[in-house]
């Protein structure tokens, strides 16, 4: 994987591609009527026609598909971790790069994150390409936002990437000051902390020998029952990783594996859905179970795909999924579901899967949550959860 709810804006999530109308809505201010602080979804389609529409006919290519898509509202590129250190820890860590316009102008929103059961610490990036602080080419694929970069030596992978809470600093004077107007001072104002305070780095090596996997339509993923609602989509869950993390006081070895997703539309799922839930599971070594909820006042709309590293995928319908959100309010101030009862019974999946930490929470300017998981039962393993839509509910 992945909307959201601007703290004090906006009440509803979407999937992260979504979390850009946020971050879009907070450059823009948030003195809009009472109806949009709270129905934000109903108001933040392309009414006048302006961007592209995500389309059954449209062939997604490799690697062009790689590469941002400006004729659409948003984008995203996403990779999750889950990490082993050189002294047996298992850590968990997050890097996502967001695109908004906002206007004739396009916006670059970077979050991320490095976890342990205990611990959460994360970090946020913003810019411009206009701005010098910001640089996407496309083949080999490079994308560097201030100190954070993901540079590669083919179209995608293999790739060295880089982030973390103080890896350098900012370009420019001038990037300092348009982004502190733009976004910081917005966000200081609603008291919003925009990067941690402890110290962490991670620096990773990615390969892969897999295909990239077209979800839904071959790439055209529908978000609503009903509505025409939809996304261009497509995952690599099998990516070998090595490296090394700054973490605690100490650089440590690591090595692990990656779930890479890209994701681009112009519009958010319908007014009647209030969230979503993402899950990246990894079955085994060879076969990975992707799984999506948008979750409704009216109906709850589900996909999932199994996905295997020859290059397989099976889609799974909405019918077929049975997923049960356990709340655990005995046990955890949490507004976020602490584990999941998910059934998908024609490819013998009955499973439990439970957050490792629930302080797992991305705060910036908007929140959802961002976290390992485990999963027992028919299945064994780990991945990754991802949950819009709770925080004000």
């Amino acid at each position: 994987m992945i909307i959201f709810c601007l703290r004090h804006c906006l009440k509803y999530y979407l999937k992260p591609l979504l979390i850009l109308l946020a971050s879009g809505l907070l450059i823009t201010g948030c003195n809009e009527a009472e109806e949009k602080k709270r129905q934000p979804l109903k108001y933040l389609t392309d009414a006048d026609g302006k961007f592209a529409s995500p389309s059954r006919d449209n062939q997604i290519l490799f690697p062009q598909a790689h590469a941002p898509k400006k004729a659409y509202r948003q984008e995203w590129w996403y990779l999750t971790t889950t990490l082993t250190t050189e002294h047996g820890q298992s850590l968990a860590s997050q890097w996502t790069l967001f695109r908004r316009a906002v206007g004739d102008k396009h916006w670059y929103f970077a979050h991320a994150a490095l976890a342990d059961a205990q611990s959460h610490n994360t970090a946020y990036r913003h810019g411009r390409e206009e701005l010098g602080n910001v640089n996407i080419s496309a083949e080999p694929f490079n994308a560097s936002i201030d100190d954070w970069q993901w540079q590669s030596t083919a179209s995608l992978l293999p790739a060295r990437l880089v982030y973390g809470s103080a890896v350098g600093s900012i370009t420019s004077a001038v990037t300092v000051a348009a982004v502190d107007r733009a976004i910081n001072a917005p966000m200081k104002e609603k008291g919003i902390v925009t990067k941690t305070e402890n110290h962490w780095q991670v620096e990773l090596n990615l390969t892969t020998t897999a295909e990239f996997f077209l979800q839904g339509e071959k790439g055209f993923s529908i978000k609503h029952p009903s509505l025409n609602i939809a996304s261009h989509y497509y995952s690599q869950p099998f990516i070998e990783v090595t490296g090394k993390v700054y973490w605690q006081g100490n650089w440590q070895k690591v090595t692990g594996q990656a779930w890479f997703e890209r994701e681009w539309s112009s519009q958010p799922l319908g007014p009647d859905q209030q969230g979503w839930d993402w899950f990246a599971l990894r079955l085994n070594d060879n076969t990975a179970l992707m799984v999506f909820r948008a979750r409704s006042e009216q109906e709850d709309y589900l996909y999932a795909s199994i996905m295997t590293r020859n290059g397989d995928i099976r889609s799974i319908a909405s019918n077929e999924i049975s997923l049960t959100s356990h709340d655990n309010k005995l046990t955890s101030n949490s507004p976020y579901p602490q584990s999941f009862s998910l059934l998908i019974a024609k490819e013998n999946i009955d499973i439990k899967v439970t957050v490792v930490n629930e302080q797992q929470i991305m705060r910036f300017g908007i929140e959802y949550f961002e976290g390992m998981v485990t999963f027992s039962g028919s299945h064994q393993g780990q991945g990754f959860v991802e949950m819009t839509g709770y925080s004000n509910k």
